[in-house]
């Protein structure tokens, strides 16, 4: 049996057997691990409070066979802003499914940690959260690998500087050259000028000003509906808790809980 210390966002938090908890951990070193926490359902149990969902910790884990368990710890910071509304949580609910998705079988990388801790209090504190959240996605597919090209035409590498068609299948703007854009393709959108400007900055920001900016309703718009199809189009699945906000009547929330009441 190992004893590890270690920081960790709570990312996921759902019964297990009886009493206790199982945890997804985004952590620093370890990446994201599983963990239980056993009896933490208890009213009494002292790791109750460790398993509210999206709560920094230190955690105290012990190691065996393989398997992490929680022991003890002390909750770092709360987040009480992500529970002001529905917006906040479904928000931080989505970004925190992309991020658990991708980080499940990636390699321990403190970029994604840090990332994470950034746009969790971005949200817990943003007026507009949704954006931030569909943001915050794009970094994490850059930061993995799967950053759009922005700079220039992907086919003649020319720059443009003028709204243009961003496609999927190229993972890339096109300019309007015939040889390069030909017909417009199903599988593309339109960028604005603004909307490439937030997306670029978005990229190439270092994280203590990547969410600082000041954009149009009209940018918010055309960069929502870019990023949750470039979102889909990379991790191949078609994300539903935004959903929510717009068909508040159609969805299950217990998923959005944030403790064991």
């Amino acid at each position: 049996m190992t004893k590890i210390n270690s920081k960790g966002f709570v990312m996921a938090s759902f019964p297990y057997r009886d009493r206790d908890r199982m945890l997804h951990i985004l952590t620093p070193d370890y990446g994201l691990i599983s963990a239980s926490a056993r009896g933490a359902c208890s009213v009494k149990s002292k790791l109750r409070p460790l398993t509210n969902l999206f709560s920094l910790c230190n955690f105290e884990f012990f190691y065996q066979k393989e398997r992490f368990y929680v022991d003890d710890g002390e909750v770092i910071e709360a987040f009480p802003g992500l529970s002001d509304s529905i917006e906040h949580l479904t928000a931080v609910s989505h970004a925190a499914e992309v991020f658990r998705d991708l980080t499940r079988n990636s390699p321990p990388d403190g970029k994604y940690f840090d990332l994470w801790a950034y746009t969790v209090y971005e949200i817990s504190q943003s007026a507009h959260p949704v954006l931030i959240s569909r943001l915050s996605t794009l970094r994490l597919l850059a930061e993995a690998g799967y950053a759009p090209h922005l700079d220039s035409c992907c086919i003649c590498q020319r720059p443009i500087r003028a709204e243009v068609n961003f496609s999927f299948r190229s993972s890339g703007i096109l300019c309007g050259r015939r040889d390069c854009s030909g017909k417009p393709a199903e599988d593309s959108i339109r960028l604005s000028e603004g909307t490439q400007a937030l997306l670029k900055h978005i990229l190439t920001a270092p994280l203590n000003r990547l969410y600082r900016f000041t954009v149009s309703d009209d940018v918010v718009e055309n960069a929502g509906q870019f990023l949750d199809l470039y979102l889909c189009d990379k991790m191949e699945k078609d994300y539903k808790k935004l959903d929510l906000l717009e068909h508040p009547f159609d969805m299950d929330l217990s998923g959005l809980k944030r403790n064991c009441d």
